[in-house]
């Protein structure tokens, strides 16, 4: 993906990237941090990198996201979710603020996208196979999670 992506790219931890400190008017983590087992400080280097006034948006699902296939999985607690992604932001950032969703906005069509959700959900694909022949299809599942957003004041 990063040789696909637009130059410049750089291949780096979130928790200790290879920039200077106050180099950006903005940085994002979008759907990552939950990724890291410690999401924290790779907030607390994303202020670093933010110059005075920037802007730092991450996003993440709810614990409670797609209810209607949580008879079949879950992921289970995660590092970085809705529930706690405000208050650990707002531990390293001056002022926050949270864009939250709660609809049906994924709808899947048939069994096949009930399997390829599940799969990108985290459950081993031949689960997910089995576990989609369960499922009354169509099928719309709800969404549950945060934008939040936070600004470094001067």
């Amino acid at each position: 993906m990063l040789a696909q992506a637009p130059k410049p790219t750089v291949r780096a931890d979130a928790r200790a990237l290879p920039f200077p400190d106050e180099s950006f008017g903005a940085v994002t983590a979008l759907w990552m941090l939950y990724h890291l087992p410690d999401p924290e400080s790779a907030v607390a280097e994303a202020r670093r990198l933010l110059r005075p006034g920037g802007l730092f948006v991450a996003s993440t699902n709810s614990r409670h996201d797609s209810p209607e296939l949580r008879h079949l999985y879950s992921i289970g607690q995660i590092s970085f979710d809705a529930e706690i992604a405000p208050e650990m932001v707002g531990r390293h950032f001056d002022k926050v603020a949270v864009h939250s969703w709660d609809a049906p906005l994924v709808h899947l069509p048939d069994r096949n996208a009930v399997r390829d959700y599940l799969v990108g959900r985290f459950m081993p694909r031949d689960k997910a196979e089995s576990a989609a022949e369960t499922v009354e299809t169509p099928l719309d599942v709800t969404k549950r999670g945060v934008l939040v957003f936070a600004r470094r004041l001067p």
